[in-house]
């Protein structure tokens, strides 16, 4: 397993924003079911790679998550607001989308630094793609740890973004 940067977990999540639904998917599960995009992208990458996290490990990674959370939060709230379509001007609007760019990969740093932090635990090439293949434990971790075992609508949507991504080629 490469260790993760921030550089690359930024190149990663920007990569994996445009893939199909996954940017519109993303803020359905983060605006309607509390789920942050960027510990979803991270779950997407452990996926992708082959890294288990489990529950008490993905909620260290939230913890460090949360430290950024309410400013982008609330940041994400004011851009909103300036909104073209809410009577903001299109210059002030494209500068707040920047600033929030900026505190996303503040929190993602945030997030690379307590993952790096983990002992985690790669599953084998030779047991992916297979009849038998490993099912991520990575998956159940993030439907726990966001209470969405009982949400059919945010499981749906997760699933649906864990479809669009690559398949992880056995080396």
């Amino acid at each position: 397993m490469h260790k993760l940067t921030a550089e690359r977990f930024w190149q990663y999540s920007l990569a994996r924003y445009k893939t199909q639904d996954i940017a519109a998917l993303s803020l359905l599960l983060q605006d309607n079911h509390g789920v942050n995009v960027n510990v979803m992208l991270l779950i997407c990458w452990c996926i992708e790679h082959g890294v288990v996290i489990n529950f008490m490990q993905l909620k260290t990674v939230i913890d460090a998550a949360n430290m950024h959370e309410a400013g982008l939060i609330s940041h994400r709230e004011k851009r909103k607001l300036a909104h073209p379509d809410k009577g903001g001007d299109k210059s002030g609007y494209e500068a707040l989308k920047a600033q929030e760019l900026v505190l996303e990969q503040h929190q993602q740093a945030d997030i690379v630094n307590a993952f790096n932090s983990l002992s985690l635990t790669v599953i084998p090439t030779r047991d992916v793609n297979t009849d038998n293949a490993v099912l991520n434990a990575s998956i159940a971790s993030f439907i726990n740890v966001y209470a969405l075992r009982e949400n059919a609508q945010a499981r749906s949507l997760f699933s649906t973004v864990l479809k669009q991504l690559p398949q992880r080629e056995k080396q």
